[in-house]
């Protein structure tokens, strides 16, 4: 009998390193899936996950079929930036023929490309007026970059991008709008030194921060405790890429900026909680803000769900802001 607790305390241990050794590698496993090797984009497979339905599946259908049109009828003039650590990243302008100075440009979110989050926008963009500028993060769509930033980064890039709108159009406006990550771009950009013509932004379905985000996909997908997870993922992003997930909180930001905004948010959105943009919208310093709720809409569907009152909303502010 007196080695049953020797035996026990030997379980015990054998058991806190198997735990261990578990958590660094479940840990290490999810960091690298979601910042160095994510999955297919949804679009290659709109059947799949949790957070796709039939609704989705018609948005890619419909999507396709806007790239479809704007490659057989528009050729946007294909620019370039430099980032800080040496990418270059290519952006896609659609200028308009009516002879427009304004710009809307378009920063898409994660795992996909500015074509594909903004193929349905472009053409009611030029109608409405305006060129259209699509831009694209690094990493995602087969471009430069080892890792995304998770907006951390593209925050800084956007600077970028606008230099090279002001490049065409120095007398020109700009209006900032971004889908998911890049809508939290946007938002954490906005207390940034932005040029005196970016007069307003919209954004649509953007996070707090990544750490939040993490945090919520942890508990609602894998069904795991955030804290533990997410504080070691944040371990790894910072020792091996240089990322710090608790910075670039999109409230912070907006707390400073004096920017007109539109807040967009869909009522089903079960990737970024509605909570979110609720949290941003009161956050927000600037005393010109609106909020909109799409009831029915999925992460980054109102467009769809909502077609035209979504562009009626859009172009009311757009046409407010730049002046019209």
């Amino acid at each position: 009998m007196k080695k049953l607790p020797k035996i026990l305390t030997t379980i015990g241990a054998a058991a806190g390193i198997t735990a261990g050794i578990t958590y660094v590698a479940g840990v290490a496993v999810l960091t690298y899936k979601t910042f160095v090797s994510p999955p297919p984009p949804k679009h290659d497979n709109p059947h799949a996950g949790r957070f796709y339905d039939e609704d989705v599946v018609d948005a890619t259908n419909e999507t396709k079929e806007a790239i479809e049109h704007l490659e057989a009828n528009y050729n946007p003039e294909e620019v370039y930036i430099y980032t800080d650590d040496g990418l270059t990243l290519p952006g896609f302008f659609y200028i308009n023929e009516n002879g427009s100075e304004n710009t809307i440009l378009c920063v898409h979110g994660y795992n996909t490309n500015s074509e594909y989050a903004f193929a349905t926008m472009v053409e009611p963009i030029l109608n409405a007026g305006y060129n259209c500028f699509l831009v694209n993060h690094r990493h995602f769509g087969g471009n430069e970059g080892k890792f995304t930033g998770f907006g951390i980064l593209e925050k800084n890039e956007l600077i970028k991008w606008i230099e090279c709108v002001n490049n065409y159009f120095p007398n020109g406006k700009i209006i900032l709008y971004g889908t998911s990550m890049g809508a939290a771009t946007i938002m954490q950009a906005s207390d940034q030194d932005l040029t005196d013509n970016v007069v307003g932004f919209i954004e649509d379905c953007g996070f707090t921060t990544c750490y939040d985000e993490f945090s919520y996909l942890t508990k609602s997908v894998l069904h795991l405790p955030s804290k533990p997870i997410i504080d070691g993922v944040n371990v790894l992003t910072k020792a091996f890429l240089d990322l710090d997930i608790k910075t670039s909180d999109s409230r912070e930001a907006l707390k400073n900026t004096k920017l007109p905004a539109l807040f967009i948010h869909g009522g089903r959105d079960n990737f970024v909680p509605t909570y979110m943009v609720e949290e941003c919208y009161e956050a927000c310093g600037s005393e010109d803000k609106k909020l909109i709720i799409y009831d029915t809409a999925r992460h980054v569907h109102s467009h769809f769900k909502y077609k035209e009152q979504y562009e009626k909303d859009i172009f009311e502010f757009t046409k407010r802001i730049f002046g019209e």
